[in-house]
């Protein structure tokens, strides 16, 4: 071994002990940012680009269904019977003097612009009911609405008028029911009315189930028997029998079906918080809690609760378009809230009996129904991966 500098020197071996400056020591620092249980979750879920969009229109439909009744400037129960059925994309016709007019499907005929807004309903002056030909007379020209072959509106001498032009309705921008009210203020307020009832129930299910469910498996034995029995004989027969049962005694209206639906969607949230329970009930930290004289209420909610919480609002998201649909399904079949207030499910059943000369107005709940179904199943099985920690890189 011999000393050189500093420098010692064992064979082939050569060791530098010269002390570092102090830059040298702060060379090799950790790179990498720690992120929380929580921000890690948001991380994954805002790279899932489905759960993202879906978000917004979730966000979106709130909003509209919240601010837009104030926004159309109509009523969802005012009546306007001499434009009923009238469709969201009109066919306005132009005669040679520059007159627009729209044709009614119940054989009437208006005043209109090019803009597509209807304005004064023309009064026929006569009728040939042998021929099936009203006459209409404006600024001294006649027309005829014959309806023997199809409707055909047309000049006084029998010609087709020159120019048609389909434009947006601008009067009714989603058109009209079958008794002339606004069919998107109707739609905005159903969506309102729809989403109120799931919320709501949502959160009754997370209150009565994870009470009922902390309960049955903090305290185990014979009592988790009793309760889980309960539980199982109620699931035996599906929800929604309750739910008609429920609404048949207790009547339509918008509280009686969310009292309905609030007694009888708790279950399944139930059974999933005491499965939560059981497997974390043993851990040191509760072991710990009970050891130093914590009561059970406060274990359950300040040690139990928050470690199931990723399930929990998983299976609370999901939990909404059941709701939906559920009392869609119900207002379709009359047991649901009470007309003339809407909700997308009373619309789709008002719809039904104009599917072939309107579809449109069953189109358009089905569409809401729909589309607000898919985003909240989309963000529940987004918010089910960004929270299981096995997936945690």
């Amino acid at each position: 071994m011999s000393q050189i500098d500093g420098q010692f020197q064992t064979g082939a071996i050569s060791k530098d002990w010269t002390l570092l400056a102090m830059e040298e020591k702060d060379a090799e620092t950790a790179s990498g940012v720690t992120l929380t249980y929580w921000q890690d979750v948001g991380r994954r879920l805002w790279q899932n680009k489905l759960a993202i969009v879906s978000i917004f229109v979730i966000l979106f439909i709130l909003l509209a269904s919240v601010f837009g009744p104030l926004l159309t400037g109509k009523s969802y129960d005012a009546q306007q019977l001499s434009l009923r059925n009238m469709p969201p994309r009109i066919e306005i016709q132009t005669a040679e003097d520059g007159t627009h007019f729209y044709v009614h499907q119940d054989l009437k005929v208006f005043l209109a612009d090019t803009s597509g807004f209807v304005g004064e309903e023309l009064a026929p002056v006569s009728a040939q009911l042998k021929d099936k030909v009203f006459v209409f007379v404006h600024n001294g020209k006649t027309y005829y609405l014959s309806f023997s072959d199809g409707v055909k509106f047309e000049d006084e001498n029998h010609q087709p008028l020159p120019h048609k032009k389909t434009i947006w309705n601008q009067n009714y921008l989603l058109g009209t029911d079958s008794i002339g009210r606004d069919m998107l203020t109707r739609l905005l307020y159903g969506g309102r009315i729809s989403l109120l009832v799931a919320f709501v129930v949502t959160l009754c299910t997370l209150l009565i189930g994870v009470i009922y469910g902390g309960a049955a498996g903090y305290y185990g034995r014979n009592t988790d028997i009793v309760m889980m029995r309960v539980v199982e004989i109620l699931m035996s027969i599906p929800a929604t029998i309750y739910i008609i049962l429920l609404m048949v005694y207790f009547g339509q209206g918008i509280s009686n079906i969310l009292v309905a639906m609030a007694l009888t969607c708790w279950l399944g949230m139930a059974q999933l918080v005491r499965g939560q329970v059981l497997s974390l009930k043993e851990q040191e930290f509760v072991l710990a809690a009970r050891m130093a004289g914590v009561s059970p209420f406060k274990i359950i909610l300040s040690h139990l609760l928050p470690n199931s919480i990723g399930p929990i609002i998983v299976l609370a998201t999901l939990s909404i378009p059941f709701a939906i649909a559920t009392e869609a399904f119900m207002s379709f079949i009359g047991l649901g809230v009470k007309p003339p207030m809407p909700s997308w499910g009373i619309l789709s059943n008002e719809g039904i009996g104009a599917i072939r000369s309107s579809p449109y107005q069953i189109l358009l709940p089905s569409i809401a129904i729909s589309l607000t179904m898919f985003a909240f199943n989309f963000l529940g099985d987004g918010l089910r991966d960004a929270l299981d920690p096995r997936l945690r890189e």
